[in-house]
């Protein structure tokens, strides 16, 4: 299962060179670069303390037949934008070989695809006074795939996150020691200027002349990196050589490492696993992980997730896309502020009074009756699913304390009625409201992973496609796909166009809205025009549930932070959780493999954007944000490419914590229609095919009873 579609989306769009900057962009290419590299002996690593002298590697013909690491003996060289930061860099000095590693091959690829984009970006002529730096950029980016690989082969990757900054040429490294050589010989060849070393690519261009194809050796120092994690499937090879546990695991229906998801039962059994291998132990604030640089990690604007948002034409906006997948597929989650940075306090006024009711309800559950006058929880009705409860609960003591509420389709108002009696009529109507504003916001992300994993996938590709005036059906010359390939209008094997591309990700785009409107559960009734047969109940799917969470009470309260709601995934599309004042809720971060806790970047971002506290005074600072998770629905019409987020609620010893989640799951009584929303059954996967036609609510239980 792949993890990592935003990095394969970046690779696919390479060809977005915005501006004049190439140092920041990559150029268009069909191929990963690393599939460009051919195979090597794997270099050696060498000691800091070894007495062999580096810097002279490619003085002689002797070191000239080997690659070399060893970690830097010192630090003179720090990029800026690593300064001040929490660093767990492991720095090496690095000698790459230009022959062994053919860099002058992928040298001039790397040159050649950017020049077609260039030509695209520039068609009167590239200007003059970029040629220099579309050189750079060749040259830059080609010895730091050579290091990469270099650096893979050793049990190492390079550290440098996503932050564009990080990949400028100087940047990722101390360049130095740049020698031309044959490509075929590995023979050292003198520049334009006489000279056989270069202390930078830009000497070696301005001075030795170098183009694209040339090979070259370099020195690269002072390289963050960091030691890899064994991989778990080699970890399992060397400890069960003759297979015998693997067996066992899969009589016993686990999925092992290279296993793909390929029906429910995978996903809720891959669920469960990976809930079960999660940490439990927890940490305070101060120790807990924040996150990092990685542009998974940034806020994003509530703006940007918009449909109005979109490109001109009817796709997704590329960062905004890149951005959604980096955040859900690698740290299982994404922080959204509602006010733009301000720009519209008015929704975080409607949030803070969401709050205001949700302390209310919990004072009175604890100095009041509240608690008896709501309904217990239990079954709601008319919902269509008897997994849907709605009414209050309290477990642990009294530790872990929960209203269950859910939206009436018939008037829009709150459920349990009871409700209304203790937090007001304007409480109760605060709650519908910040439930309207988390549905779309839920929505909108769900809108944007699922176009993007229908588009990586290819499946609205139709060669020689037209959208016919009368139907959506794409034809060509009045055909449809299968009778074109057959009477000869196309060939089979004909690529599609630009414009196949295009419109492809068009479509992607709008059957996923199709997705969010008619299947996600939004507790408002389907409008009459909805093309589809569908038998809602009366009551939504999705919960707004509000909580209190204590760290034990009295003389039973723990000296320390614990998980107070332990790890879980959600069968949702998207979970949907206001930031709190009091942290508490933590993700399991795929990427750096430990509890990340969201609320405290929030935090971060709200004293940045508002370092004087000047807005407290109409809203809390907590009231702008929400964290979004993926839940196992968002798994399914991801194709698997964003998996459901593992996560926790760790309470504090001090204060409770009081939060107000949105669980946006399916529609009861709709189908899913993989061709509707999704596209192409060929490009379907057997995960998606099993719940081609099935009832969403029939999905919904699937997961719980295989769980």
């Amino acid at each position: 299962m792949s993890r990592k579609l935003a990095t394969t989306v970046a690779l696919l769009l390479m060809g977005a060179v915005s501006s004049f900057a190439p140092m920041t962009s990559v150029p268009s290419s069909s191929q990963r670069i690393e599939d460009r590299i051919r195979p090597f002996c794997s270099t050696t690593i060498k000691n800091s303390d070894d007495d062999e002298d580096s810097s002279g590697m490619f003085d002689g013909t002797e070191n000239m037949d080997g690659n070399w690491m060893k970690k830097s003996t010192s630090i003179d060289f720090m990029p800026s934008e690593m300064q001040n930061s929490k660093d767990d860099s492991t720095y090496m000095d690095v000698g790459i070989n230009g022959k062994t590693f053919g860099i002058g091959d992928l040298s001039r690829r790397m040159h050649e695809a950017l020049m077609v984009v260039a030509s695209k970006q520039f068609p009167s002529g590239i200007p003059e006074e970029l040629g220099d730096v579309y050189l750079l950029y060749s040259m830059d980016a080609s010895a730091k795939e050579a290091v990469k690989v270099a650096m893979d082969s050793n049990g190492y990757t390079l550290n440098l996150g996503d932050d564009e900054s990080m990949q400028d040429e100087g940047a990722w490294g101390q360049i130095e020691s740049v020698t031309f050589v044959d490509s075929e010989t590995g023979d050292i060849i003198k520049g334009e200027d006489g000279s056989t070393s270069y202390e930078s690519f830009t000497d070696a261009i301005a001075k030795g002349g170098w183009e694209p194809g040339d090979g070259f050796s370099f020195v690269v120092r002072e390289v963050p990196s960091r030691k890899k994690a064994m991989d778990l499937e080699a970890l399992l090879r060397a400890l069960d050589p003759d297979g015998t546990l693997w067996d066992e695991a899969k009589e016993k229906g686990m999925l092992l490492p290279g296993d793909d998801i390929c029906s429910l039962k995978d996903l809720a059994t891959d669920c469960v696993q990976r809930v079960n291998s999660a940490p439990t132990e927890a940490k305070d604030e101060f120790n807990v992980y924040r996150g990092g640089t990685s542009m998974g990690y940034n806020v994003i604007q509530r703006s940007s997730l918009l449909k109005a948002r979109r490109n001109p034409d009817g796709r997704e906006n590329k960062k905004t896309l890149l951005h959604v997948m980096d955040s859900l597929a690698n740290h299982g989650c994404i922080i959204v502020d509602l006010t733009d940075e301000g720009k519209s306090p008015e929704v975080a006024e409607t949030m803070s009074g969401m709050w205001d009711a949700t302390e209310s309800f919990f004072k009175q559950v604890i100095e009041g009756d509240a608690a008896n006058t709501v309904t217990a929880m239990g079954p709601a009705e008319g919902v269509g699913s008897s997994h849907a409860m709605v009414g209050y609960a309290s477990f642990k003591d009294g530790d872990n304390q929960f209203l269950e509420t859910r939206i009436s389709r018939t008037d829009g108002s709150l459920l349990p009625k009871e409700t209304s009696s203790v937090i007001g009529d304007e409480g109760a109507k605060s709650m519908v409201d910040a439930f309207n504003i988390m549905s779309e916001v839920g929505k909108d992300i769900v809108r944007i992973a699922t176009a993007a994993s229908s588009d990586e996938a290819g499946a609205f590709v139709t060669v020689g496609s037209v959208v016919s005036q009368d139907d959506d059906s794409p034809s060509i010359a009045g055909l449809s796909f299968e009778e074109a390939t057959v009477s000869g209008v196309m060939d089979e094997d004909t690529q599609p166009s630009d414009e196949d591309i295009a419109r492809a990700s068009i479509l992607a785009s709008e059957a996923a809205t199709l997705l969010t409107e008619e299947i996600m559960d939004d507790g408002k009734p389907l409008p009459e025009s909805a093309n589809i047969a569908h038998d809602e109940g009366q009551v939504s799917m999705s919960p707004h549930r509000i909580c209190r969470y204590s760290n034990g009470q009295g003389s039973k309260r723990k000296a320390k932070p614990s998980e107070i709601f332990g790890a879980h995934t959600d069968t949702t599309f998207v979970t949907i959780v206001p930031a709190a004042a009091v942290s508490g809720l933590e993700v399991y971060d795929e990427d750096s493999l430990q509890w990340y806790r969201p609320e405290l970047n929030a935090r971060k971002h709200a004293k940045s954007v508002d370092p004087k506290g000047e807005m407290d005074s109409k809203f809390p600072w907590h009231s702008r944000y929400l964290v979004v998770m993926p839940g196992e629905l968002l798994q399914i019409t991801s194709r698997n490419n964003i998996p459901a987020s593992v996560h926790r609620v760790v309470a504090a010893p001090e204060i409770p914590r009081l939060s107000a989640p949105v669980l946006l799951r399916a529609r009861p009584g709709t189908k899913m229609d993989v061709e509707r929303y999704m596209g192409s059954l060929d490009k379907a996967g057997s995960l998606l095919l099993e719940t081609n036609d099935m009832k969403m609510e029939d999905i919904h239980a699937a997961l719980q009873s295989t769980a």
